[in-house]
Parts: structure tokens; C-alpha cells; sequence
């Protein structure tokens, strides 16, 4: 081919530079054209240059999973899209839906957590399904289950899924957090304990790690994966932030601003904007509030750790629509929520305007993640696990 000639009289650092500015649908299509191309693509080199590319917000697309409930109360499909956004802040479709309903474990659970990116791959669960993803590619791997039980006697509940990369090892771990319970015949559960187990992607394996963690406090599309640290939120004497450190594999806390630890009234959400960790607080749709109440703050920390570097960066006030969550802050301008009416909304942070999409989900269901397309190949698992598959 002619394209295959000019290249050959190249210099290869101007061929990774010229193939660093192409879309990842071209670069895969460029695989095929000759062995030379499809090692240099896929070598670790071009790979690590193509992962730190300068991106922008334009480069920037979701994954966007809604929950819908069928005629029967007990059966729910779930549905995955994924978007595009243009000028006018509105979606484009990238792919058909797809109904990711045979994913989760059961017919009457949905994703509950989607979390990432990560390298551009992106972790979906309903706690006891786990599935890693590369939505630009759309292929995906559902992990293998952990082998470690519980002793006779007792239960466990799933607090949480954790997903991130380990710079130090290089590996992708996956991190399950659990209260264990004694199970008695009476209501009494006695004192609870607390189990980690971590998967590495790498040797498909599943290992027990010894370490106390703090009941999560639970609040819809609050987990965020950022500078390799997964973020939920605790209650020590006031609410905090809860860390967990992929590489360290060891819990830390951060204080939240003074003003926004009352457990009684608003809901609290993470978030990453500009590059940068924020919190969201906005009302609970289950609460009664008056109007003077009826808004969203979000505020920002300046220097990562550092709790006395919050500040509030965005009030909006009265909220224009009663909302029940608020999912993420796409291309650093648009709020993405769901309304109580179970709708996908945008609330644009600099011009204020508000519109609604005609996607819908049940109570509480939807959950986005954003992600821009990556190279990231999903490390084939032994033989006796589940193995790559197309969505």
C-alpha cells in the first residue's frame, strides 16, 4: 500500500508522532496493515506515549447505564450506552445500547458502582458480579469470583468494590471490602468485623489482606478513583472521607469542610473537576426541606490532602429541578444528574442552563462514568477463568 511505503521512509519517532494524533478507531484499523505497524502500535513503548497524549475535554466521552423495571416487579434490565457530547452539550451515540442485563448476578440487580476510568478501563459490579471494561473497545472480562468463604456461622455484606492500578508492581487490582457478622438465631448481630480481599489482574489471583477498615457510609454515585486512590466516605466523629491507596494498600481519611458534615438532611457525592477532587452536597429527595435549603454546593480541594485547602467554587440556588443524584462532572462544565422523575439531566456550571435527555431509568439506577479511548489491552486470564469477550 501506499500509506505502508511512505511510512517505511519515515523516521519512527515521526511515525509515533503522527499516529498519537489519530483517533483509537484508526490506530486499530492501522493494526492491519502491516506486522511492523500492528508490533509498533501495540508495543509498550507507543502504548505509554498514547496513555500520557495531551487530551482535552473534547476528547471526553460516558458510559452511561440505566436501570429499567419490566412487567415483572422482581425483574430489571439494565442497559448500556455510550455517548458523545457536541458544542450544544448534546449526546451523540457512539454504539448501539446494549442490554447488560445478563452481566449481573441476578435478575433483580443493577450496577451499582462503576468505577474509573483507569488507563481507560473502567469496573462495573452489583457487589458480587465484577466486570473490568474497555468501553472504546467494548470488550470486557467478568473476574472470577473470590474462593474465600466465610467460617460457619457467620455472613458478610459487601460494603464496597474498589478498582485502580498499582504504578509500583504494575498491575490492576480489584479490592472487595465486607463486614462479617455472627449469624445468630435471634436479631442480635454481635460485633462486626471487617475483610479485605484484592485481586491482581496479572496472575488472576485472589489473596486475603489483613486490614481493619471503617463501616462505609453509603450515598449513590459518591466511590471516585483518583491519583490511584479510591474515595468513599466514613463516619468517624463527624463525616470524613475514606482512602484506600492502591499501591500502599493501607486506609487514610480526609476531613471535609466544617459546614458539611451534618448527617441529617443533605446527600454527598464525589467528584473530579479540572483535575482536581471535589465534593458535592445537595438535598436528599427523601427528606422534607424547605426552600432556603433547596441547592447544591460544590466545593474543591486545592492541594490534595490537605483538608484546610477546601473551598466552595459553585452554589447553585435555587436547584431548577428537584434532583434525586448527582453522577459526575462531564467536560468540566456539565453537572450530570438524575431528576426525581428518574430522567438524565445537565445543569451547564458556566452558562446555567438545564436540559433534560430522553433517558430514563428506576429510582436511584442511573450511574455514569466518564473515559476517554485508550490502547489498554485487558490482560488475558488463566485458562480456567472467563475470557475476553465482545459487548
Amino acid at each position: 500500500m501506499m500509506v505502508n511505503r511512505i511510512m517505511k521512509k519515515l523516521p519512527q519517532d515521526v511515525v509515533i508522532f503522527m499516529l498519537l494524533k489519530l483517533p483509537l478507531k484508526s490506530l486499530l484499523r492501522f493494526k492491519s496493515i502491516s506486522k511492523i505497524w500492528y508490533t509498533l502500535i501495540l508495543s509498550d513503548t507507543f502504548f505509554k506515549l498514547h496513555l500520557k497524549r495531551t487530551t482535552t475535554t473534547k476528547d471526553e466521552f460516558i458510559l452511561f447505564i440505566r436501570t429499567l423495571r419490566e412487567d415483572d416487579p422482581y425483574k430489571l434490565t439494565s442497559i448500556a450506552s455510550f455517548f458523545s457530547g457536541d458544542d450544544k452539550n448534546n449526546l451523540t451515540t457512539l454504539f448501539p445500547d446494549v442490554d447488560v442485563s445478563h452481566l449481573t448476578s441476578s435478575c433483580c440487580t443493577i450496577f451499582n458502582e462503576l468505577i474509573g476510568p483507569c488507563h481507560g478501563l473502567i469496573a462495573l459490579t452489583d457487589s458480587y458480579i465484577i466486570i473490568v471494561l474497555n468501553p472504546a473497545t467494548r470488550k470486557y472480562v467478568v473476574i472470577p469470583s473470590s474462593p474465600f468463604e466465610c467460617p460457619t456461622g457467620y455472613y458478610r455484606y459487601i460494603e464496597a468494590v474498589a478498582f485502580g492500578f498499582d504504578s509500583i508492581v504494575n498491575d490492576y487490582k480489584i479490592i472487595k471490602l465486607s463486614d462479617v457478622y455472627w449469624d445468630p438465631p435471634t436479631d442480635d448481630r454481635g460485633p462486626r468485623g471487617s475483610r479485605v480481599e484484592i485481586y491482581n489482574l496479572s496472575i488472576d489471583s485472589w489473596r486475603e489482606h489483613n486490614i481493619e477498615f471503617p463501616s462505609i457510609y453509603f450515598s449513590h454515585c459518591s466511590e471516585v478513583y483518583y491519583k490511584e486512590a479510591v474515595h468513599w466516605f466514613t463516619i468517624k466523629d463527624d463525616l470524613v472521607i475514606l482512602c484506600f491507596d492502591i499501591s500502599s494498600e493501607i486506609f487514610r481519611t480526609m476531613e471535609m469542610p466544617s459546614v458539611c458534615t451534618d448527617l441529617n438532611g443533605p446527600r454527598y457525592g464525589l467528584a473530579v473537576l479540572n483535575d482536581t477532587l471535589v465534593l458535592m452536597t445537595y438535598p436528599d429527595s427523601m427528606c422534607t426541606i424547605d426552600h432556603t435549603e433547596n441547592r447544591l454546593d460544590i466545593w474543591m480541594m486545592k492541594e490534595y490532602g490537605e483538608s484546610e485547602s477546601w473551598i466552595k467554587i459553585h452554589t447553585i440556588s435555587p436547584l431548577p429541578i428537584p434532583i434525586e443524584s448527582a453522577l459526575v462532572i462531564w467536560k468540566d462544565h456539565l453537572l450530570l444528574l438524575q431528576t426525581q422523575t428518574g430522567f438524565l439531566s445537565s445543569y451547564d456550571l458556566n452558562s446555567d442552563e438545564v436540559k433534560e435527555f430522553n433517558l430514563n431509568g428506576h429510582h436511584e439506577s442511573l450511574r455514569v462514568v466518564k473515559y476517554t479511548d485508550c490502547l489498554t489491552t485487558i490482560p488475558t486470564l488463566s485458562q480456567h477463568s472467563k475470557q475476553i469477550q465482545q459487548l
